[in-house]
This record gives C-alpha cells, structure tokens and sequence, in this order.
C-alpha cells in the first residue's frame, strides 16, 4: 500500500514539475508581437475584451475571466501616445460593458489622448464599452455587431422568502436608516427605491450627456436612441452612433488615413499574458 501512494506522489510532482518547466518556458517566449511593417509608421491596436473594470480579472488557477483593466489600458494608450514610431491608435473593442466608474474612466482616457484615435466593434461593443469608444475620433463597425445599450441598470437580490421557508432568521442591527438600503434580507420601501431610481437617472443623464459631447450630438438624439436599445452595426450607423462599417482591417486603415501614414501602415499589438488554460489547450 505504502509503495502505491509513494507512485501516486511521484507522478504528481513530476506532473506539476511538467507544468511549471512548460509555463516559464511560454512565459519567456511571449513578448511583444512582431509588427507587421509598414512604409510610413505604425498603428497600435488595443484591445478592450471583456467586462471592464478597475480591479483586477476574477478567476482561479486554471480559468482566468476575460476582462479589460483600465489601468493597464490607460497605461497602453500612454505608450503609444509617447511612441514616435506610432501614428494612431485602434481599440477592438469586444464587451458588453462594465462598471460605471471603469466605463467612465476609461472613456476619459480616450478622450484625452492625443494622437488620433479610431475605435472597431466588432462581435459586441455596448454600454460601458460604446461609452469608451464613443470618445474616439472614429468609429468602425461589423454590420452585424451588437453596439448601443446606452443605460444603467443595477439588480438587487431578496431571498428573504426562501429564508423563512428553511427557518432562517437574519438580524440586522444599524445606524442610519437608510444603512441596510438594498438588503438581501426583507423588501424595499417605496422611498427605498425612490432613491436608488435617482442614484440611476444621475448616472444614465451623464452616460448620455458624454456620449452626446463626444459624438457631437444633442442630448435629445442621444436620448432618442438609448434607454437601453442595442443596434446591429449597420443601424447603429443610421442613428448616427458609429462613423463605418467594416472589419479590422478597415478600422487599421482609417487609423493610418488620420494618423496622416502614407502607404500600408505598421500593425502593432501589445502582449498578451498566457495564463494556465492555454498551456492546456
């Protein structure tokens, strides 16, 4: 018996061992991909996959969540706004959102870079996601790409039934009477959700009020298209929320028509971190 689980050991060491030699190995041979080179400068591509958010991706050892950090975006927007070599910049942009404040962070970082910025929608680009391209110069999109969802939305959970039918009882004990807004553990008032209606109008009225500034449209032909409506690509174009339709390649193009490129411009896209999945793909 002893001799059996010293087997059973071994072979999982020597199997973790495995993993860890093939992961530094990829680790050391993932950089920056090799551009393709162009004749009159480079356009950087920055994707934006995911759920965007200011904290770091959820996940475990062996599933990573896909999500866009904005700093590391934000850091990345930097670099190529810094780098000579590179004459604008392309987001693909692959989300259907995010958190409110990430959204609007990143949004501004758009917005304040300098050289010309041009975002690609391509499978979905919608809520927080729209509201950070929408900062760009240009907007390209798939025909068929899921883009708008201009709104806010939050949900609140109540299982206070299910509780009482297993017999559980909860006791809350506060300070202020709003403190428990929102709890899990008994109904909202009407004044409870009075005010976390006004907390939601405030943030869509400024969802909507930037994506008008940046899109150069009044508030009410935002208004007219948002509470919440997605659009496929080609009628997001029709209602004035994107520039073109096309592919990446498209988007690459107008990037280097702004960036003022003369022939085929240079592609150049930051690295990508290899986590556990893909060793065992």
């Amino acid at each position: 018996m002893k001799t059996f689980w010293k087997v059973v050991v071994t072979f999982a060491v020597l199997g973790l061992f495995v993993m860890v030699v093939a992961f530094s190995i990829a680790a050391l041979l993932s950089g920056f991909n090799v551009p393709e080179l162009g004749t009159g400068g480079d356009v950087a591509v920055i994707p934006i996959h995911g759920t965007i958010t200011m904290g770091s991706c959820p996940g475990s050892l062996l599933y990573m969540e896909s999500c866009a950090q904005v700093d590391t975006i934000k850091k990345q927007l930097r670099d190529a706004d810094k780098d000579p070599t590179v004459k604008a910049i392309v987001l693909d942009v692959y989300s259907g959102g995010g958190n409110v404040v990430a959204s609007r962070e990143l949004m501004r970082a758009v917005r304040n870079t300098k050289k010309p910025v041009v975002a690609w929608i391509g499978e979905v680009g919608a809520s927080g996601a729209y509201y950070a391209a929408s900062a760009s110069d240009r907007i390209v999109a798939d025909e068929n790409s899921i883009t708008g969802s201009i709104g806010v939305v939050t949900f609140i959970q109540h299982y206070y039934e299910l509780l009482d039918e297993i017999g559980v009882n909860v006791t809350v004990i506060k300070a202020g009477k709003s403190k428990d807004i929102g709890s899990p553990f008994r109904p909202m008032t009407e004044d409870e959700e009075a005010e976390m209606q006004r907390i939601i109008d405030i943030v869509y009225d400024s969802f909507v009020s930037d994506v008008a500034e940046n899109r150069d449209m009044t508030v009410e032909e935002v208004e007219s298209v948002a509470q919440g409506s997605i659009y496929l690509g080609v009628e997001a174009k029709e209602n004035g929320l994107i520039d073109e339709l096309g592919g990446i390649d498209h988007a690459i193009a107008v990037a280097g028509e702004l960036g003022g490129i003369k022939g085929e411009p240079g592609v150049r896209k930051p690295e990508r971190k290899l986590t556990w999945a893909d060793l065992l793909r």
